[in-house]
């Protein structure tokens, strides 16, 4: 008779999913994921499969959590431009108090050049990143609160790759005035 596990699923997960966001997927070993899980090879493989496979579950419970961040942020200022300042200000505080860039993006520049199936995650979860967006600009255009004419696909597209651009300044700098500048720049920008 199976033995019924002993561990918390999603707490054990996370914990993987911070080392692989602290070292990166290739310098995480399985050595390294056993220490950080608390729990031996076969629990791992058995619950959350190889390495690839435990990686790619910690991508799918850290685009839950993003969703979830943009989505309660969108909605504790459900009008068009502070919803959108809103979810900004909220992404990039939250990236400044971990000090830590998004896993996404250290995603994309470490594995996606190499591993598609890790590429198509990204950009079905980004999807609903990206969606979120939208309705805060469409609304926001509806509002008159956004003068540009540029469509809000491209509007989301362009904040969504400045975040990585704010952790970059940060990481370098640490001047955390300078990163709120660009913030504030970028909110300019997007009401032209």
């Amino acid at each position: 008779m199976p033995r019924n596990k002993e561990f918390d699923y999603t707490e054990k997960l996370e914990s993987a999913r911070n080392l692989f966001w602290e070292k990166g997927y290739h310098a995480t070993s399985m050595h390294d994921i056993v220490d950080a899980m608390k729990l031996n090879r076969s629990s791992i493989y058995d619950t959350y499969g190889n390495k690839h496979d435990l990686f790619l579950k910690c991508l799918s419970n850290y685009a839950d959590f993003k969703e979830e961040q943009y989505s309660q942020a969108l909605q504790a200022k459900n009008k068009g431009i502070s919803a959108l300042e809103n979810i900004i200000r909220d992404v990039v505080e939250q990236t400044i108090t971990d000090n830590k860039a998004c896993l996404t993006v250290k995603t994309i520049f470490e594995i996606v050049p190499e591993d598609q199936e890790v590429r198509q995650f990204l950009l079905k979860s980004g999807k609903s990143l990206h969606a979120i967006l939208e309705k805060a600009i469409v609304q926001a255009q509806q509002n008159g609160d956004l003068k540009s004419e540029s469509s809000s696909p491209i509007i989301a597209r362009y904040i969504l790759s400045s975040f990585s651009s704010f952790w970059s300044h940060y990481n370098l700098t640490q001047n955390k005035k300078e990163v709120m500048e660009m913030v504030d720049f970028l909110i300019e920008q997007i009401k032209k």
